[in-house]
């Protein structure tokens, strides 16, 4: 992934209300709740949309659960989901 790619998805994620530091423990390898950078790289999907879908189906976890960690409502993370999963049809 190119350095402009990175920016543009970090941008994104910024935009939608998440610190740097967030962002970074994110992004983690080692982590437990990290997310592999390339689940980013489908343009069908805004980068919450792929964020949620990724922590939903390879993670397993619930709405409530990434919701809390995104920071979001989980009525939010519902409706993101399956959008994300319509687009994906």
């Amino acid at each position: 992934m190119k350095t402009d790619e990175f920016d543009i998805i970090v941008e994104n994620l910024r935009k939608k209300g998440l610190s740097y530091s967030e962002i970074f423990k994110l992004m983690q390898k080692d982590s437990v709740n990290s997310i592999p950078i390339e689940i980013l790289q489908n343009r069908k999907l805004g980068a919450l949309q792929s964020v949620t879908v990724y922590l939903k189906d390879e993670k397993k976890l619930g709405f409530n659960e990434i919701a809390k960690m995104l920071k979001r409502d989980n009525r939010t993370i519902w409706t993101t989901y399956h959008q994300a999963k319509k687009k994906l049809k």
